[in-house]
């Protein structure tokens, strides 16, 4: 089935993924330019069915860096839909997709920071999701020294010797950067 009109793309995300339809769905879909299945795709992140929702975000994880670009104008949904999803899957698929987007100093959003730098020291979030908000933190806070200083602050907090090896890697390569 090729996934081209808005229900042919539903019924696809609604079952478990195989690498085979991952690829399908990613070739019809992804581009620099707007087409009717990438619309139908992306209007699917914030469907009510979870399976869909979180089907849809992995599908754009997996979009070339060029065709990656067609989400950067749609940063602020994208920010709006990770701080509002309760879903673990769907949040940390939507912080990968977000750090492959650039950040700029007039578009920085406070809100978002706040939540990464409150996210990356939740104990109670997994691993994956505090890695991606202390890098994707840095990448806000890289333009404004005061706010550099505040993201290393968190970052010492951390005991490393309590930390999983994913997030101390991450730690360590983030307070050499600093």
């Amino acid at each position: 089935m090729k996934p081209h009109t808005l229900a042919a793309l539903r019924k696809m995300l609604s079952k478990r993924l195989t690498e085979e339809d991952l690829f399908e769905i990613t070739f019809h879909t992804q581009g620099i330019k707007d087409n009717p299945a990438k619309q139908a795709l992306y209007s699917l992140l914030f469907d009510e069915d979870k399976r869909v929702s979180n089907n849809a975000a992995w599908v754009f994880t997996h979009f070339d860096l060029h065709s990656n670009q067609w989400l950067y104008p749609r940063q602020h949904e994208l920010t709006d839909e990770v701080m509002r999803t309760p879903d673990d899957t769907k949040r940390r698929l939507l912080l990968t997709i977000l750090l492959r987007q650039p950040f700029h100093p007039a578009d920085i959003r406070t809100d978002f920071l706040d939540f990464c730098l409150k996210h990356m020291l939740l104990t109670s979030e997994p691993t994956a999701v505090r890695v991606l908000c202390m890098k994707l933190a840095y990448e806000q806070c890289k333009f404004f020294p005061d706010l550099l200083t505040e993201l290393r602050a968190g970052l010492e907090v951390m005991e490393p010797a309590l930390l999983p090896a994913a997030l101390k890697t991450a730690r360590r390569n983030l307070l050499k950067k600093l």
